[in-house]
């Protein structure tokens, strides 16, 4: 910090003056030529002894992170400093120690704390887009595809690498994932909620995202499909080798629990927040081009529990 430097370099300044008076002295004192320069060459290596605690105490002190401690998760954060409330960008750190930048969510849902691990649109999301490297978006969470990886605040096309989800998912803190719409808006302040009319929230223990390679049947939290809820409803869920975690609302009347969304049939597939082999613009992440999916995992905020 600046007040680290200033004090360094006042320290710095006193041993300078020190030594430039031992030099003078000496000066005076001989007309060694040699004699001069050493002392010279020792001024300037006191000098430098003197700066290297400086330096290495002021290096550490630029690399610890929340105290010294390494957050896995934006839940973690949250347990390591319960004032930060504010989202936005943050540093967390891999199960190696190697940091990156995520986006945390603390408000949206309180006392849920969210971590986003991808992010794109409609345009770059739908099955069969020919925007280039399109298909990063079209891969189940078993595969490393990372894309702008380091620019957590790239809505429109952003994924982690897969060692960096996994270790998210790997905190024991990290208990659910989610998917919401279009939620650039409530981060960018022009809407004071995020879209609760289309979005899904599910324990770990039911589906872990990380491992879903395969169509099942399974019980859910909370699903809303364009305004229509559900809570701890059996649905399909669905993704594969070389296709992204989707929703299927237009098959879930003859699968699993049979429950009927409004306006949704088999005969024409919906697909909702993610693979977009057909879809609703009624669902606000399909509505345009533009609308975003985004996918978070996270957990509860308990602090009597820890």
């Amino acid at each position: 910090g600046n007040s680290l430097f200033v004090e360094n370099r006042t320290i710095i300044q006193k041993i300078d003056t020190v030594l430039s008076n031992l030099l003078l002295i000496d000066t005076l004192t001989t007309s060694d030529n040699t004699l001069v320069f050493s002392i010279t060459k020792m001024k300037n290596h006191l000098i430098l002894l003197a700066l290297i605690p400086l330096v290495i105490n002021a290096t550490t002190q630029n690399k610890l992170h929340y105290g010294g401690r390494k957050p896995k998760s934006c839940l973690e954060i949250k347990y390591i400093d319960p004032s930060i409330n504010k989202n936005g960008v943050y540093t967390i750190f891999t199960t190696a120690g190697a940091s990156y930048s995520v986006y945390c969510d603390f408000t949206s849902d309180a006392p849920f704390v969210w971590t986003l691990i991808e992010s794109f649109n409609r345009n770059i999301g739908v099955w069969g887009s020919k925007v280039p490297l399109a298909w990063h978006f079209q891969r189940p969470y078993t595969q490393n595809v990372p894309h702008y990886q380091a620019s957590p605040t790239r809505w429109s096309d952003f994924r982690l690498t897969l060692t960096s989800m996994r270790s998210i998912d790997g905190s024991n803190t990290t208990t659910h994932w989610r998917a919401t719409c279009n939620f650039n808006d409530y981060a960018m302040n022009k809407t004071k909620d995020i879209d609760r009319n289309n979005y899904i929230r599910q324990n770990t223990c039911d589906v872990n995202l990380m491992y879903l390679t395969a169509f099942g049947c399974h019980i859910f939290d909370y699903v809303v499909v364009r305004g229509y809820a559900c809570v701890r409803c059996n649905f399909p869920f669905w993704a594969a080798s070389n296709i992204h975690a989707t929703f299927l609302s237009s098959h879930t009347v003859s699968y699993c629990g049979r429950y009927k969304f409004p306006n949704s049939s088999p005969a024409k597939q919906e697909s909702d927040f993610g693979h977009y082999n057909g879809y609703s613009t009624k669902h606000s992440c399909a509505s345009y081009g533009h609308s975003t999916s985004n996918w978070w995992l996270g957990g509860l905020y308990l602090p009597e529990s820890h």
